[in-house]
This record gives structure tokens, C-alpha cells and sequence, in this order.
């Protein structure tokens, strides 16, 4: 079989995820890294201007500012500004509650790309998984003042046991809104959902979230699409990963290979969903370039052999590209990483269903 060009590291990561902080004004119920206060040891701006250097000098083209809430982290704008003049495209994720117009002229004047803002739900639902009563309303807020400056403007949403049911409803909230794309990923075991297992998602409703997705996408409004840990490998994989750009499927968990963290300590992991377990190195240590190149690290996606796969993975006829599927998503589920349970194209083989074509 040919090599999977996705399963070699790339001479620079294309993208890179950075938690600028730790600090949060939501105590989200969801999230994953259990946000709230800031971390003691988070960089300071002297360490995170360094940082943005060597991102572009590493050939980095893309960079996604996360938190926390990174409007939160003093120096943010300095940090966009070092990297948008160095021609990398700097996006920024944000729950909303601090997006009024003001912010959003900050983040033009600053070189801000494009902006994603966390929705999971209609006004109730939503609020309820914020735990902030009119976080909803500012949210949506957040999306109509981004688009009326020129900036494109997503959703990201996290499907639980306790929103899979608001999705359809939610839909046309963010079309009249104007968003433009809509990212929909599992919630997963980690950070405040980790002691909270029973609104997590069994893999037998899967099925029905690949349903709603392709209704959805199938709609004139916002592009719907699903995020790296919702697959894999299914009959409409390249359906539920269709953009704008084109349509793709599902080449394997891509952490360390094109893909960088950053963690608000300075902590490097090949992903920012992977628990600190993961952790690589620290950019107080050693350089990015020399964390990048180095062949010993993130040795589950630069090392992988198929023989490490276990279970249904082990024999599946798809072993070599889909690589076990998202990382984080074996780990959270498994404790290991031979078996992803969460596989549609397994879903497809053990309770065969119409693909959307036959629907």
C-alpha cells in the first residue's frame, strides 16, 4: 500500500493550537481543561513574543489562540501582532462574553484573521453548560459584532448527552446570526467532564449525530462540518468533512505530525486535547525548532505501527490510513491507545444503516 503522506511529520507544523492562559470568566461544565484561574507559571509576554517568533520562523502558517478566554491573558494583541507581521494567519476562539465592538476593532487593529466563538446550544441549554445565566445572548452578540467588522466568523460546539437533542434547533439561531462555518466535536472525558462520564455519548448514538450532521450540512446557511474526533472512515466520512475547499477524508490523528500544542505554561504536546501526560517539552527549555525536530518525540504518531492496534482497529481494512482515529478520543475511552471505540466505520460494519444517499 502507498505511504499515507498525512502520517509523516512535515519539515514545520501547519497549524498550532496556543492557550495563551488559564483564566476564564465561565466555569464551563464541559471544559476540557477545566479553565478558570490563571496558571502561576504561565508565560509572560517577554516568553510568548519569543515564542511567536519562533513559531514563524519555524514555517507555522497558521496559529489558533485559545484559553481560558485569551482576551484575559494582559499582552494578547502584542502576540497577534508579532505573528500576523510575520504573515501568520492568527485566529482567535472565544466563549463571547467580552466581544462587544470595541473588542473586535482591538482584534482588527491587531491583525486578527478570523474569530470562532463557542456556542453549545439553544439560549437554555447553553447557559446551563456555561453556568453563566446570559451567556447565550452574549455569545450571539459576540458572532453579529465580529461579522459586522469584516472578520470571518465560526461556532464550535461540544455534542453531550446534554445538547445532541438542540442541535437542529440551534441551526437557524446561527444562520440568522450570520455565522459562517460550524464545527461540531464530541465532548470528551477530560478536565470538568471527567468526573462527569454519564453525559458523554455512547458509541451506539453516533449514528444519529452523523444523521443531524448531514441533515444540517446539506442546508443553505452555515458550512457544518465535523471536528477530527467524529468519525471515522464511514460510508459519508467525506460528507461530514466537506468545506468550502473541497471535500476530504479522515488520513489519521495528525498531533505531532503537522499539528502543534502550546500549553499556557509553555508545555509542548502534539495536540491540546491530550491530557499533560502527553506533555513533549517546554519552549523554556528548548527552542520550538529543536522540539519540532526532534525524532524522539511524539513517537504515538511519528513511530505508529499498525501492530499497536488492537481489537476491531487491529483488523480493520482501513488500519494503515485512519491510524486508530483521533488520539485524545482512544485515550479518554480506553486509558491506551490501541482501540477506538467511537468509529462509524465500525458503527457501518456491526449495525449496517441507509448512507445519506439512500436515506
Amino acid at each position: 500500500m502507498r505511504m499515507n503522506r498525512w502520517a509523516q511529520a512535515a519539515e514545520s507544523p501547519m497549524f498550532c493550537v496556543w492557550e495563551l492562559t488559564l483564566a476564564c470568566n465561565l466555569r464551563c461544565r464541559h471544559c476540557g481543561s477545566g479553565a478558570g484561574l490563571a496558571q502561576a507559571d504561565e508565560l509572560d509576554q517577554v516568553e510568548a513574543l519569543r515564542v511567536a517568533d519562533e513559531l514563524a520562523g519555524l514555517g507555522c502558517k497558521r496559529v489558533s489562540l485559545i484559553g481560558g478566554e485569551p482576551f484575559l491573558k494582559p499582552g494578547w494583541e502584542a502576540v497577534v501582532e508579532r505573528l500576523a507581521a510575520r504573515g501568520v494567519i492568527v485566529e482567535l476562539v472565544t466563549n463571547g462574553w467580552m466581544v462587544d465592538s470595541a473588542m473586535v476593532q482591538r482584534m482588527v487593529s491587531a491583525g486578527v484573521h478570523s474569530v470562532s466563538v463557542s456556542i453549545d446550544g439553544t439560549a437554555a441549554v447553553h447557559d446551563m453548560l456555561r453556568d453563566r445565566k446570559g451567556s447565550f445572548e452574549r455569545a450571539l452578540a459576540a458572532v453579529r459584532n465580529v461579522r459586522e467588522a469584516g472578520l470571518p466568523v465560526g461556532v464550535l460546539t461540544q455534542v453531550s448527552k446534554a445538547n445532541m437533542g438542540d442541535l437542529e434547533r440551534l441551526y437557524p439561531e446561527l444562520e440568522q446570526a450570520g455565522v459562517g462555518g460550524w464545527q461540531i466535536q464530541l465532548s470528551m472525558a477530560l478536565g470538568r467532564f471527567g468526573g462527569e462520564e454519564q453525559w458523554i455519548l455512547s458509541p451506539e448514538q453516533l449514528p444519529e449525530l452523523e444523521r443531524i450532521i448531514l441533515k444540517l450540512s446539506q442546508l443553505r446557511g452555515p458550512w457544518v462540518y465535523a471536528a477530527d474526533n467524529i468519525g471515522y472512515m464511514s460510508r459519508n466520512d467525506p460528507l461530514l468533512r466537506e468545506s468550502p475547499t473541497g471535500t476530504f477524508c479522515w488520513t489519521g490523528c495528525q498531533a505531532g505530525l503537522h499539528v502543534l500544542g502550546i500549553a499556557s505554561d509553555g508545555s509542548v504536546r502534539g495536540c491540546l486535547s491530550l491530557p499533560a501526560e502527553f506533555n513533549e517539552a517546554s519552549v523554556r527549555e528548548r527552542s520550538l525548532a529543536s522540539i519540532w525536530a526532534d525524532a524522539g518525540l511524539f513517537q504515538y504518531n511519528r513511530s505508529h505501527k499498525e501492530q499497536t492496534l488492537t481489537g476491531f482497529c487491529r483488523q480493520c481494512v482501513y488500519r494503515r490510513i485512519c491510524r486508530g482515529g483521533c488520539t485524545t478520543l482512544r485515550y479518554t475511552t480506553t486509558g491506551g491507545l490501541g482501540e477506538n471505540h467511537y468509529c462509524l466505520y465500525r458503527m457501518d460494519q456491526e449495525h449496517p444503516s441507509p448512507s445519506v444517499g439512500e436515506a
